[in-house]
């Protein structure tokens, strides 16, 4: 699998590094952020949030806890939006956000190749403040 790797900024001052690896059977973008001040602070209130949600949840029940806090990842990652290639926009995509602390926010594209007989072209990964052009070269 080769790989390349760049960052992009979002708007709420998080950095993350993307990770674009490519096989003969798929195309996996990787987007973590990188810890930072910003991703710090988020995870202290999300802590925080977290421990009144489930006191909720155990006092009152999971029905009437209200829904649970989202994670670094589900928040400020989310502000990422990928363009792939107009091949690529009618093959089996998946994206995955894992939470966790910020060395952990990550979000994870994959486009399965299967049937494809070539991509070519470049992934346009946007944020509000940023965009960068990410080269499919062949593996």
């Amino acid at each position: 699998m080769t790989d390349g790797i760049s960052i992009v900024r979002t708007a709420s001052g998080v950095e993350a590094v993307l990770r674009l690896m490519r096989s003969d059977r798929s195309i996996v973008l990787e987007v973590t952020a990188v810890p930072s001040a910003a991703t710090h602070e988020f995870d202290s209130v999300y802590e925080r949030a977290l421990e009144r949600y489930l006191e909720a949840r155990a006092r009152n029940g999971i029905r009437d806890a209200g829904a649970p806090p989202l994670s670094g990842a589900h928040v400020v990652l989310a502000e990422i939006r990928v363009v792939a290639p107009e091949v690529m926009q009618s093959i089996g995509r998946e994206v995955r956000s894992v939470g966790g602390t910020g060395s952990e926010w990550t979000t994870r594209w994959v486009w399965d190749l299967f049937g494809i007989e070539s991509v070519d072209g470049e992934l346009v990964v946007q944020t509000h403040v940023d965009e960068i052009k990410l080269p499919l070269s062949r593996p």
